[in-house]
């Protein structure tokens, strides 16, 4: 007993290390807001106020009902515990809080994996989930939903393997409504864990489980259905301000029928089409575990950029076009290992993880968001690096069964050479990464600038910068924004905004901003989902007369646009 307990503490030693490395150049300034990220931070500072579920940043202030609450309660219990709300404070303090939430995430994921491997392959599942970009570097660099899931995800699984003794089966379920009330994904957990039972004709127990599984999503569904049938739904601000195409403010359900939800002119799936996205949607399930557990696509572009600039020269077109088609073919053998070392965890016993893995990737299957699924399915990267593990090591103890010293030479390699390369490349590209952090420009409320650093930042981003600082020191204090970023906007400027109508026809979208009626328009190039130069940049440039350029960023790549009646 001794030798194992040994090797599990250099384990979890070196596991630390390697939390606090990846941690330590990027524990300064707030934590990044973009996205989902500042719609979880608004609705935090409402319920932090007393105002309710709201999102503030809206005429109206509308009750939201796409995110379950897990995030904003977090966000406001820290703006409670601080005695503010201020974003430059309390963002800082939401850093410092994902950075311990991100090392227990790697302590479950290696306890999980330590449950099913050696302490050897254990630390490496942990190690590959910590050094995971889309995984684990660029979620825990934003205030995103998917580290605290992914903990509370691998919590439930934890004490799910000692559910026999009652305490544990309690935490369970406590765990596994935390995490569906995080991300609605956590129905996922919830399904597996009833669906255990009914297989194990254990019906008793299904119903208790039911029953408990039914409690966090009634509670939400009551609250959803209390909002959407309310008169207020029913009559918003202004016409579109509940549109089923504006993503923040409506249900998962009613966005996600659009063929696609950022161009909505593409039209609604229909029921007999929704064969046809669930089989593509399969289709590109293994290049999606693969990027969301190793490496993004295209990551050999930035690879093979250092290594020209390492050796002076450029590298040929045919080079990088091989290195563009290896790398998908590598993500696609690792999630295509996964799937293999899934089925071979079930055979082997421990089903339920499988069971989880299937019914989990057999939801996001249903959404019209392939561009995503590295961040839906970053939560089971520690499930998929188990799976793709056990993948490997069968195929070793396949090839050692033939006998002979080649055969064993040949084993070894099938193991180490995909994982140690895995591992150095990501070595590589997280180094790289947290060398060259991208500034970013926050201005507090008395327009002085506060520059630090965030993992990613590109300069389409800081281009907003200024243009929202701009917004911030010029617009009147009724003023309505127009921006694909309402949320991050409202934060950085205080004036109320709304996305820009999602209409591809630019006199129609006219009508639907002067209804609103929005007061400045700020047209972007932050590239997908395109929603400023598809939908905004047009409307302004079809009627200059109404609307005059009033502010341009450095770089030009941000401009932002005045109503002149």
């Amino acid at each position: 007993m001794t030798l194992p307990r040994r090797h599990d503490v250099a384990a979890v030693g070196a596991l630390l290390l390697l939390w606090i490395a990846v941690w330590a150049p990027r524990l300064q300034g707030p934590i990044d807001l973009r996205w989902d990220a500042s719609t979880y931070y608004v609705l935090g500072t409402s319920l932090a106020e007393g105002r309710g579920y709201r999102l503030l940043n809206e005429p109206g202030q509308i009750q939201a009902v796409q995110y379950p609450p897990f995030v904003p309660l977090l966000v406001a219990a820290h703006e409670r515990a601080l005695g503010t709300s201020d974003v430059l404070t309390v963002a800082w303090r939401l850093r410092l809080c994902y950075f311990v939430l991100s090392g227990l995430y790697l302590l479950a994921a290696y306890g999980l994996a330590r449950a099913l491997l050696e302490p050897a392959y254990a630390l490496l599942v942990a190690a590959t989930t910590g050094l995971s970009f889309y995984g684990f570097l660029y979620l825990s660099d934003a205030l995103y939903a998917e580290i605290p899931f992914g903990l509370l995800s691998l919590l439930f699984l934890l004490c799910h393997r000692r559910s026999e003794r009652p305490a544990f089966a309690v935490a369970t379920g406590v765990f596994g409504a935390a995490a569906y009330l995080c991300r609605t994904a956590g129905l996922g957990l919830l399904a597996a864990w009833v669906l255990e039972s009914v297989g194990r004709r254990r019906f008793r127990q299904a119903v208790l489980r039911g029953a408990a599984a039914a409690a966090p999503v009634l509670a939400w569904w009551v609250y959803v259905h209390h909002v959407t049938h309310a008169d207020t739904y029913r009559h918003p601000a202004y016409p579109y301000q509940r549109a089923a195409w504006y993503y923040t403010n409506v249900t998962y359900g009613e966005n996600s029928w659009f063929v696609d939800p950022f161009q909505p002119e593409l039209g609604r799936t229909s029921s007999a089409n929704l064969g046809g996205r669930v089989a593509r949607n399969l289709a590109a399930i293994p290049r999606a575990l693969g990027e969301s557990a190793w490496i993004p696509v295209n990551s050999e572009l930035y690879v093979l950029d250092k290594l020209e600039r390492v050796a002076h020269m450029p590298l040929p077109k045919d080079a990088r076009t091989l290195a563009s088609s290896a790398l998908k073919v590598c993500l696609v053998l690792i999630g295509l290992g996964a799937v293999i070392g899934a089925v071979s965890v079930a055979r082997s016993g421990e089903w339920f993880l499988s069971l989880y893995f299937a019914v989990t990737i057999g939801m996001i299957v249903l959404t019209p968001w392939p561009s995503q699924f590295w961040r839906y399915l970053a939560p089971l990267v520690p499930l998929t690096m188990i799976f793709l593990v056990t993948a490997l090591r069968q195929a070793d103890r396949s090839i050692r069964s033939r006998g002979g010293a080649l055969a064993r030479t040949a084993a070894s390699a099938v193991v180490t050479i995909p994982l140690a390369t895995m591992l150095l490349v990501q070595v590589f590209i997280a180094g790289s990464f947290l060398r060259t952090l991208l500034p970013v420009s926050w201005y507090d409320r008395a327009g002085r600038e506060h520059p630090y650093r965030l993992l990613t930042y590109e300069p389409v981003w800081h281009a907003l910068d200024p243009a929202l600082e701009w917004v911030r020191g010029h617009a009147p204090a009724d003023a309505i924004v127009a921006t694909s970023v309402p949320q991050l906007a409202y934060l950085r400027t205080g004036r109320k905004t709304v996305l820009p109508p999602l209409e591809p026809d630019p006199d129609a979208a006219a009508r639907l901003l002067d209804s609103v009626p929005v007061s400045y328009v700020l047209v972007d190039r932050l590239g997908l989902p395109g929603i400023s130069e598809r939908y905004a940049a047009p409307v302004v440039a079809r009627q200059p007369d109404g609307w005059r350029l009033a502010f341009t960023s450095p770089d030009g790549r941000a401009r932002v646009y005045e109503r002149l009646r």
